[in-house]
């Protein structure tokens, strides 16, 4: 298997650039890497996160701004995803609990379950906020 260069993507905050770099994500890697690396699991967690920036950090902002940077080393992926959005709540990431499915189906929540897939997928999961940036880090294991 041929090494996979650091991917570094800028992207606008918008759910059309979040799909512009899901796709040159894809594209960047060869088909014969895709298994080998995870880059389905990659995939998920990267659309679960960026959508949740320009969704919830990035909302009614026309000047949003995200960067991401995916690096691949030993069956692992390491990731830095940055954007100028608003805080996460208390500045904590969120704690990732899935809401209560056992229920009728009209009464099912419509979201809350992304923050919990996130965390089964992805490794050490880390946010914090400087200087008017969020930066959110976390790894993904072969």
């Amino acid at each position: 298997m041929n090494s996979i260069s650091p991917i570094h993507i800028e992207l606008e905050g918008t759910p059309k650039e979040v799909r512009r770099a899901l796709l040159t994500l894809r594209n960047r890697l060869a088909d014969g890497q895709k298994e080998a690396v995870n880059a389905g699991i990659l995939e998920i967690v990267l659309g679960e996160v960026l959508n949740n920036v320009v969704e919830h950090a990035l909302t009614g902002r026309k000047d949003g701004r995200i960067a991401l940077t995916c690096d691949h080393s030993e069956q692992c992926w390491s990731v830095l995803v940055r954007d100028n959005g608003m805080p996460m709540p208390d500045h904590n990431l969120p704690s990732g609990i899935a809401p209560e499915v056992d229920l009728a189906l009209e009464d099912l929540p419509e979201g809350g379950f992304g923050w919990s897939m996130v965390r089964m997928l992805a490794r050490n999961i880390q946010y914090q906020r400087s200087k008017g940036w969020n930066s959110l880090s976390f790894q993904i294991v072969g």
